[in-house]
């Protein structure tokens, strides 16, 4: 389902709480060589104090570039949105409803960093961005995924991404674990704030 929402508003990261997002897969599937899950739930616990980095700026500062270059060159208009389903939420970085397709741009910094050997060399996606993908494929049911590593319009590298429905099964599977744990904690913490809580009262009664 289409959700109405501004990527990166405060209703969007609000909404983000309560989902499991699609950047968060290659970490829950342990395909993410940056983060554990332990990691993610306690950033789901507490809060990150991650605030950015010069990749991330870049980033942000190129992606509506690339949107725009493989826009023109698709003739179709690549539009950022919010997709749910079941337990799930995808942001994707283009949907184009005519055609039915998702656009996930990458706009690496350094073109010779080791993350992304295998990619320029092979043309394997990262296995954590691969798994980011195939959510955002099954939560839009878009069908197939174009994966745009951009760095301008002379450079830049293209593939196609179809769903893979038994990593879908198995994604549903470990997505249903992860929360589990996470809820559990959830409530422990709330149990403990509500010791702290009631002794606080007691003790000025």
């Amino acid at each position: 389902m289409k959700i109405n929402l501004k990527q990166n508003s405060w209703a969007w990261f609000q909404h983000r709480k309560n989902f499991v997002n699609a950047s968060e897969i290659g970490t829950i599937m342990g395909l993410n060589p940056y983060e554990t899950k332990e990691d993610l739930i306690k950033k789901k616990l507490f809060g990150s104090s991650f605030i950015s980095n010069p990749a991330m700026e870049h980033g942000k500062k190129t992606e509506p570039k690339a949107n725009l270059f493989f826009s023109v060159k698709t003739k179709r208009n690549y539009k950022p949105a919010v997709f749910t389903r079941d337990i799930f939420s995808a942001s994707l970085d283009g949907y184009h409803a005519e055609s039915e397709t998702m656009l996930e741009i990458k706009c690496p910094l350094d073109k010779n960093s080791s993350s992304w050997k295998d990619f320029f060399e092979k043309d394997i996606i990262p296995s954590y961005y691969w798994a980011q993908i195939q959510c955002g494929l099954f939560c839009s049911e878009s069908k197939s995924a174009f994966f745009l590593v951009y760095f301008n319009p002379q450079e830049h590298y293209l593939q196609e991404v179809f769903l893979k429905s038994s990593f879908i099964e198995e994604m549903k599977i470990k997505a249903q674990e992860y929360q589990k744990i996470l809820q559990q904690y959830q409530t422990l913490m709330k149990a403990e704030k509500k010791i702290k809580d009631d002794k606080h009262k007691t003790k000025y009664k």
